[in-house]
């Protein structure tokens, strides 16, 4: 699942728009959906999309025997 899918699917989950969205980063609805479908965003920003969702936002590698690289 990308990065696009992910946030469009969690708005639907939260009840949310993108215009929500744009508003808390003080852009336009048109800007924040350009971003959200070239997934043109840092992890801080991904971690601020989910904390306005209620959610919180995970970015690692984990393999079989629980080891993590990242977040």
């Amino acid at each position: 699942m990308d990065i696009k899918e992910m946030i469009e699917l969690s708005l639907i989950h939260s009840n949310m728009t993108k215009t929500d969205i744009g508003n808390h980063f003080g852009v336009a609805q048109p800007n924040i959906s350009r971003r959200i479908k070239t997934s043109k965003f840092t992890k801080e920003e991904l971690e601020e999309i989910a904390h306005i969702m209620g959610a919180e936002y995970h970015s690692y590698f984990e393999f079989p025997d629980g080891t993590k690289f990242g977040d």
